[in-house]
């Protein structure tokens, strides 16, 4: 599975510790990390889309946009709860004024291997324990999708479509067996022909759910309470 981080810092110095870090510490997860460097906030803000990076190293301090402004963008603007805010700073009496973006934590300079490991440590334990993989027959061949890449499912007359990161794939299933197999892994079953990663979720109203790509997606009627329930149940799990 492949990570992608995003490191905002004005000291190119500071870019390349925190680069190389994050490399070694995402090897000894297995993981693979797709990393890339920006020198101000206003680059990051040019180069930022939702849905393009799962972490960023966002320093605070720097000439342009800094880096509570970037995080604004990115959370009021951008309306993105999906990707991941470690700040960093010189400073330390910054932690109110931030705790309204909702960070995974926050970085004092210098920033030491400890310091990065704790970021990524709980970064892997809320969105990459595992990887897991969602499997299902298409014909006689046997084909498996990686579980945390899928964003929704889709089900016509029997006909289900895995709409993933990497690509959609068709194959014939009643849609409650698929739910029987994803029940327990953050995905709602929202609509007789819907269900949704969490993850992938960026405003949940009380009819419909809206993805991070646009998609807009009904909730049944008769699922309403429940869903939000389990919305709430999910939400308050990746707090703790």
């Amino acid at each position: 599975m492949s990570v992608k981080i995003a490191i905002c810092d004005d000291d190119i110095n500071m870019q390349f510790i925190v680069e190389g870090l994050v490399e070694k510490i995402m090897e000894r997860h297995g993981l693979k990390a797709e990393i890339e460097c920006f020198d101000c906030g206003d680059a990051l803000c040019e180069a930022y889309e939702v849905g393009k990076f799962d972490l960023i190293f966002l320093d605070i301090e720097y000439k342009g946009r800094n880096g509570v402004q970037v995080a604004k963008y990115i959370r009021e603007t951008k309306d993105d709860e999906y990707v991941q805010i470690a700040f960093v700073s010189g400073a330390s009496g910054y932690a109110m004024e931030l705790f309204d973006y909702r960070p995974i934590n926050f970085l004092t300079k210098p920033v030491s291997e400890a310091d990065v490991k704790r970021v990524i440590d709980k970064f892997v334990r809320l969105y990459c324990q595992k990887i897991e993989y969602f499997s299902y027959k298409k014909g006689s061949a046997e084909n498996r999708y990686n579980l945390s890449d899928i964003i929704y499912f889709s089900s016509s007359a029997r006909k289900i479509t895995i709409h993933g990161k990497n690509g959609d794939e068709e194959f014939y299933s009643p849609l409650d067996d698929v739910y029987a197999k994803v029940s327990d892994k953050q995905f709602l079953y929202v609509h007789k022909s819907y269900i949704v990663n969490y993850r992938y979720i960026q405003k949940l109203s009380y009819e419909q759910v809206v993805l991070f790509d646009g998609t807009v997606i009904p909730i049944s009627q008769s699922r309403r309470p429940l869903i939000r329930k389990q919305f709430m149940e999910m939400k308050e799990r990746e707090e703790v």
